[in-house]
């Protein structure tokens, strides 16, 4: 830059701008070009096109200043260097001009070509520096504006300052909404009490797996690192950034899952391969001896043979509940299907006088769904929360929930809740709380729902009631 230099002086003063172009020209160091512009509305549209390598710009110009234009070229977007020139210096007007933006202030009555130069020299080296500023603030304001992370500033008491458009994916809030909320307002509350004592003590936080409630009530899981440091004016201030690992719990999920019921298949073939054939033998067997056996003996024979069905039933209703689920497709109004789950239980909530809250969207939210099976999942979800409930004091939520990321069907009771070595066992053929049941009704729920692309959680706390959510992908 420094060997060819683009000059515009702006004056509109004709003998002025001769002599300072003069001692421009003589700056044999330096390949100067320099253009004239005398014109107010006409210079300030050149300074904004910041077409000039350097801007030499008169303090007087007729009914304006040089000052009044300088403003409002930096406010329109130019960001070349300006020097601002004056027949009479005051440090009050020196100080204006450099508060306005001005690179440097000259009095004309003083300039020569060697502190021109000086000049010019100092302007181009402030530039290529406030440039490189510059470049690496847009650079990281591009990074901090378009990362999948939620990226955030906030000050001593966790008020958010700063905060990227990724905080909408995360919390459903945009940055404007949460500038001077807390964030321990979004922290499950049960999880807070050592972050606390580390954020008193200022120490950093780092990669602290954290339960978030977004805008909807809903928990997302998500990684969170803390920086503490202090500004310019010694405030205290924290750094911070949140992974969502919601997507990467809900893959994980989906694996347990799946290895769940392809376990549950492998042991259920062996098992129907291994039993089937003894029991056939019996059933033949029982067969030959029923017309020879005397009237003592008949009793015993007719349990063993209602003995031999009933495990014939169990091991073909563990074969159907661990199967491959075989689909036939069709566009299905979650809405609808919703709305019609509650009908068929309508017997159930009744009996148990269940008191039945439902939040839908006001909009069709369509999957491409097997109605009648998906309808079988639902239904023995809604089911098994009416059945945790104590008569007349239950309630259950029905929820259905679209974002950008995902829909969720969420099945929520205030029934008697499962316990943490409950919930680890969930989904295995032949756990049951219940008195009666074989235990195979969950592991056909989980089979159907994932053979529609989706995963189930589950959270619940003893007492308290159980919450059990159908998660669809947006990919699903």
């Amino acid at each position: 830059m420094l060997n060819a230099l683009n000059v515009l002086i702006i004056d509109d003063d004709e003998d002025d701008y001769f002599i300072t172009s003069q001692y421009l020209l003589d700056i044999k160091a330096l390949n100067i070009q320099c253009s004239w512009c005398y014109n107010i509305t006409e210079a300030l549209q050149k300074i904004k096109s910041n077409h000039f390598d350097i801007y030499f710009l008169d303090f007087r110009l007729g009914a304006r200043t040089g000052l009044d234009l300088l403003k409002e070229a930096i406010a329109a977007g130019a960001y070349k260097p300006i020097i601002l020139l004056t027949g009479k210096g005051t440090p009050e007007i020196d100080n204006q001009a450099v508060e306005a933006g001005a690179y440097d202030y000259l009095i004309k009555g003083e300039i020569n070509s060697e502190k021109l130069e000086r000049c010019l020299r100092y302007a181009v080296e402030r530039y290529k520096s406030f440039k490189l500023i510059n470049d690496n603030e847009k650079k990281f304001r591009l990074i901090f504006e378009n990362a999948l992370s939620f990226i955030f500033t906030c000050n001593e008491s966790l008020l958010f300052g700063d905060c990227n458009p990724a905080s909408e994916y995360l919390l459903g809030y945009t940055p404007s909404e949460l500038k001077g909320t807390s964030l321990l307002r979004y922290i499950d509350p049960k999880l807070t009490t050592g972050f606390i004592k580390q954020i008193q003590a200022h120490k950093n936080i780092r990669n602290l797996n954290l339960r978030f409630i977004n805008k909807h009530g809903e928990l997302k899981t998500g990684n969170l690192s803390l920086t503490y440091f202090e500004n310019e004016n010694f405030e205290v201030l924290w750094q911070g950034i949140i992974y969502d690992e919601t997507m990467r719990m809900q893959a994980e999920q989906t694996k347990l899952q799946s290895q769940k019921i392809d376990a549950t298949y492998r042991l259920v073939q062996t098992l129907a391969h291994e039993i089937r054939n003894p029991l056939t033998n019996i059933g033949l067997s029982i067969d030959g001896i029923t017309e020879s056996v005397n009237k003592e003996s008949e009793q015993y024979v007719s349990i063993i043979k209602r003995s031999y069905i009933r495990i014939n039933n169990i091991i073909s209703e563990l074969l159907q509940s661990s199967k491959t689920v075989e689909l036939q497709p069709e566009l299905v109004d979650l809405n609808v299907l919703l709305t019609e789950v509650l009908q068929n239980a309508r017997d159930r909530i009744k009996l148990k006088k269940v008191a039945v809250n439902t939040s839908y969207p006001d909009f069709p939210v369509v999957k491409l769904l097997d109605k009648e099976k998906f309808k079988i999942a639902i239904l023995n979800l809604v089911v098994n929360a009416i059945e945790a409930m104590d008569k007349e004091k239950g309630i259950l939520n029905i929820t259905l929930s679209k974002s950008i990321e995902q829909t969720t069907i969420s099945i929520a009771d205030n029934g008697m809740g499962i316990n943490e070595e409950e919930l680890k066992k969930l989904f295995e053929p032949y756990y049951t709380t219940k008195k009666s049941g074989m235990g195979l009704g969950l592991i056909s729920t989980l089979n159907i729902i994932k053979s529609h692309h989706a995963i189930i959680e589950v959270d619940s706390k003893p007492g308290i009631g159980s919450v059990f959510k159908v998660v669809f992908t947006e990919e699903a």
